[in-house]
């Protein structure tokens, strides 16, 4: 199902941006787990890096 019908299926704006963020989250995740130092595994550590669920540990770590 895509997005727009989502949208157009009732569901709340926020609840489809919270679920793609998680999935990429998740995907991203699993991408390092599988293989941490392939090229592949790298960048999604930095992606990781980058991600809004990842933003709260570095700013506490700044603080």
């Amino acid at each position: 199902m895509s997005i727009y019908e989502c949208l157009r299926s009732g569901a709340s704006a926020a609840l489809v941006l919270a679920s793609t963020v998680a999935g990429s989250y998740v995907l991203l995740v699993l991408i390092v787990l599988i293989s941490p130092t392939s090229t592949r595994g790298k960048a999604a550590r930095d992606l990781l890096g980058l991600h809004p669920f990842s933003k709260s540990s570095q700013d506490d770590q700044d603080g």
